[in-house]
């Protein structure tokens, strides 16, 4: 077969394809009717050029910048913390703590120190990205509550508790309780100091704290007793000692059960007659109860005890003693009346007066004493009376139940008024100037005697303190002798609830 005719076809179909390729370029270099143009743009998509892509600028710190002495110029804050957590390591030191000659030493790990990189970062923050160096110094994290038991533990092992002693004269009635204050850390005061100077890194140097003298402390009633019993056996003749705590109901008894004679001290009973009996006092009547308790007026007194009997005359205190006497027997006190007003033995004799009289000496329990029969009382009895008076005044106890004319104010009336008494031989003058007593003394010849409440900075309490010694030759013992025992025993019990310091008090430190 002839090969060129074999070609013939193949070349021609090669030549009418390149004729409609030429075609097709020459056509699309023509122009294209507008709405085309529209057409074509709409169905396009056309994409941008590409952008170069940066890296993230990371702010760095200002030259000269340092954290706790370490540079951290130029470093990111990731850099910056690295470089600190190494560098920092050895400012992790153990902390010496110091009060007098005792000292402790607190390894770091038990309290977990370590550089506080947070808040120094933080701090350092407003050179980041600037031009502005800073300097920011150490600062350093730890365990709050570890770091609070250590310091117990120091707090414990650093104190010294007080001594008490009690100091006599050659007299051995003169008696007081002193003491030497202990010594111990604020803990919750050095807690702050401590803390203080470990947040700012300063733990290469000692730590020094205070030890500060603690409060005064009181004798225990048992070591009271003991002293009042010591003072009692020494006495020439019988001492009778009552004491009532008002906070605790504690109780401390010297023949608090002997019967004395009343003296005086009954006028606070007269004192609550007249108020549980009359509604209101007259100018006179006001005048009168003043001058019964403080001066201690006897013919005011009688006139109490008639006003409460409803009359002013000698007859009606004689009604007034016994209704007064009956009063004190209802509300359980024992031993503590008055049958007769004071200074009426002429009267009885004039007139052959009959009146009441208590079983003759001796009475009541042992040792005994000279009482008469007509007015007596007890340490005990009398304390009763006083306690019985001060619950009154805060709103509770027998009183109020027993007696409708009485009211919390007017107990609070009572104590106000024995509180001015003008005696400041016997009681008072056991106890410092100053201090509130609400009493009321007496006195015969051969017994002294004073009771009431004592408001002290230690705590208050209600004393008793009747003193009897025997006439013998003497017509009556001097105020000295008499009253100065029941000022001894006031002042005993006084150091007891607050007692005498004996150290000397540092420049500047308060007592």
């Amino acid at each position: 077969m002839n090969t060129t005719m074999n070609l013939r076809p193949r070349l021609v179909a090669i030549a009418l394809l390149c004729v409609a390729v030429l075609a097709g370029c020459s056509s699309a270099s023509r122009s294209l009717p507008a709405d085309a143009v529209v057409a074509s743009a709409s169905t396009v998509e056309r994409t941008p050029p590409a952008l170069a892509v940066l890296p993230p600028l990371v702010p760095v710190y200002a030259p000269s910048s340092k954290v706790a002495g370490v540079s951290i110029s130029g470093l990111t804050p990731v850099e910056a913390e690295t470089v600190l957590s190494a560098a920092l390591a050895e400012h992790i030191m153990p902390l010496q703590l110091v009060a007098d000659e005792y000292s402790q030493t607190i390894d770091p790990t038990t309290i977990a120190v370590r550089p506080d990189l947070s808040a120094m970062l933080a701090a350092a923050a407003p050179a980041l990205g600037s031009d502005m160096p800073v300097s920011v110094p150490l600062q350093l994290a730890f365990d709050q509550a570890a770091l609070r038991e250590q310091m117990a533990a120091f707090a414990v092992a650093s104190a010294t508790a007080p001594t008490l002693t009690v100091l006599s004269s050659t007299d051995v009635l003169s008696r007081s309780f002193a003491y030497v204050p202990g010594r111990k850390i604020n803990l919750d005061r050095s807690f702050e100091i401590v803390s203080s100077f470990l947040r700012r890194g300063q733990t290469a140097d000692p730590i020094f704290l205070t030890r500060w003298p603690t409060d005064p402390p009181r004798a225990s009633f048992a070591q009271l007793a003991e002293q009042l019993e010591a003072m009692a056996a020494a006495w020439d003749g019988v001492i009778g000692v009552y004491l009532y705590d008002l906070a605790t109901g504690a109780e401390v008894a010297v023949n608090a059960h002997s019967v004395f004679a009343g003296a005086s001290t009954i006028k606070t009973a007269i004192m609550l007659y007249g108020y549980a009996k009359l509604a209101e006092f007259s100018e006179r009547q006001k005048e009168n109860m003043r001058a019964m308790i403080i001066e201690s007026d006897n013919l005011a007194a009688n006139d109490i005890l008639a006003a409460g009997a409803g009359g002013t005359n000698t007859e009606t205190a004689f009604r007034g003693a016994e209704e007064m006497s009956d009063m004190l027997a209802d509300l359980g006190l024992e031993h503590l009346y008055l049958y007769i007003p004071f200074e009426s033995l002429d009267y009885i004799k004039l007139y052959n007066v009959k009146f009441r009289c208590g079983p003759k000496d001796p009475v009541g329990e042992p040792p005994y004493t000279e009482t008469g029969c007509a007015l007596r009382a007890t340490p005990y009895a009398m304390g009763q009376l006083y306690r019985m008076i001060d619950e009154c005044a805060r709103g509770e106890g027998t009183l109020l139940e027993r007696f409708e004319l009485l009211t919390p104010n007017r107990c609070q009336e009572m104590l106000d008024l024995l509180s001015e008494n003008a005696d400041d031989t016997r009681m008072v003058g056991g106890i410092p100037a100053g201090v509130r007593v609400e009493h009321k003394s007496g006195w015969i010849e051969h017994t002294q005697a004073d009771a009431g409440i004592v408001r002290s900075t230690g705590g208050d309490y209600v004393l008793a303190i009747y003193v009897y010694k025997p006439l013998g030759d003497q017509w009556a013992w001097p105020d000295e002798v008499l009253g100065g025992a029941i000022a001894d025993v006031s002042r005993l019990v006084y150091t007891a609830y607050n007692p005498i310091r004996l150290d000397t008090l540092p420049v500047g430190e308060m007592p």
